[in-house]
């Protein structure tokens, strides 16, 4: 072969590179899927003979976080691509840019948007639709998550399947509420956002009542709504035009058969020729957590409050 035929693969190479990063951002995981034997041209056929001596290093691989998968030419491994990575549609189409999925994962193309002009391209999705509990206590949308894990954590730490369904819990707060400054006769909404199974219920109360708040006066409303994840549900509370008795510390307070759980939001209601309300102060919002079984450790949670500072209206 002379030395300009030689350097033509490698020019074609380079070419398709600088056209798809004009494109798609393209990572290192991507730079593994690219097979020197065929050139990425589109259309041309398996070599005759696998030349495993062109495959990338095994020691690249290592690192594979969905796992590995061979080549469409069945010669090479390379790594498969993960759940809503682009990826490259059935062999007859010639395409072998992008890689194909890992294990438990097909190449489809979402349902195109009439809004859209370009149709979508195609990414992996996972072939169980199936909520599963791991042995690490933590919930997994599909079996494919899961086995991310997996390979992320490797044999020093192996993560199974515990059982069908989510786990059991207490439950977590994954947003909490946040203080908040309000001009006297404004209306202000407090959110509290809970993931658990069985599925938690929420209740709000006011620091210095002796009872939860009832779920609508004329002075306020309380509305519950599942998500926006899976065994989520969202909780807040209305108040209309508050005056200075509205003012103080509200908690969302939810629990399940597992345990109960709370966080805290501090209102201030102050005039509106105030100038009082203008200096941030430097109290943070606290989330405060409780459970049934006091020896049970806060590291079992799989998420944690997320607390903000103070929010003007």
């Amino acid at each position: 072969m002379q030395p300009r035929e030689q350097i033509m693969p490698y020019l074609t190479l380079l070419i398709a590179l600088l056209l798809a990063s004009l494109s798609e951002p393209l990572s290192l995981e991507h730079l593994r899927h690219l097979d020197l034997q065929r050139d990425i041209r589109p259309g041309q056929r398996c070599p005759a003979k696998c030349q495993r001596e062109q495959c990338p290093d095994p020691r690249l691989l290592q690192s594979c976080q969905w796992g590995q998968v061979r080549d469409l030419c069945g010669c090479c491994w390379e790594c498969g691509n993960g759940e809503g990575q682009l990826c490259d549609p059935e062999p007859w189409t010639g395409s072998t840019f992008f890689g194909q999925c890992a294990e438990g994962l097909r190449c489809k193309a979402p349902r195109r948007d009439p809004a859209m002009k370009a149709d979508p391209k195609p990414v992996c999705v996972c072939t169980k639709q199936e909520i599963l509990c791991g042995t690490d206590g933590k919930t997994y949308e599909n079996i494919c998550q899961l086995r991310a894990v997996q390979h992320r954590l490797g044999e020093q730490k192996k993560v199974t399947v515990a059982h069908h369904g989510p786990c059991r819990a207490k439950p977590v707060i994954t947003y909490a509420p946040g203080d908040i400054i309000a001009l006297e006769g404004s209306n202000i909404l407090l959110s509290c956002e809970v993931s658990s199974y069985p599925v938690a219920s929420i209740l709000w109360k006011k620091e210095g009542d002796s009872t939860f708040l009832a779920s609508e006066n004329s002075n306020r409303a309380i509305q519950a709504n599942g998500g926006p994840r899976h065994f989520e549900l969202t909780s807040w509370l209305q108040l209309y035009k508050v005056g200075p008795d509205a003012a103080g510390v509200y908690t969302c307070a939810a629990r399940n058969t597992f345990g109960e759980t709370s966080a805290s939001a501090r209102l201030r209601v102050i005039h509106g020729g105030s100038q009082k309300g203008r200096e941030l102060p430097e109290r943070k919002n606290e989330a405060h957590s409780t459970s049934i079984n006091e020896a049970e450790s806060e590291d079992d949670e799989d998420f944690e409050g997320q607390p903000s500072g103070y929010m003007y209206l």
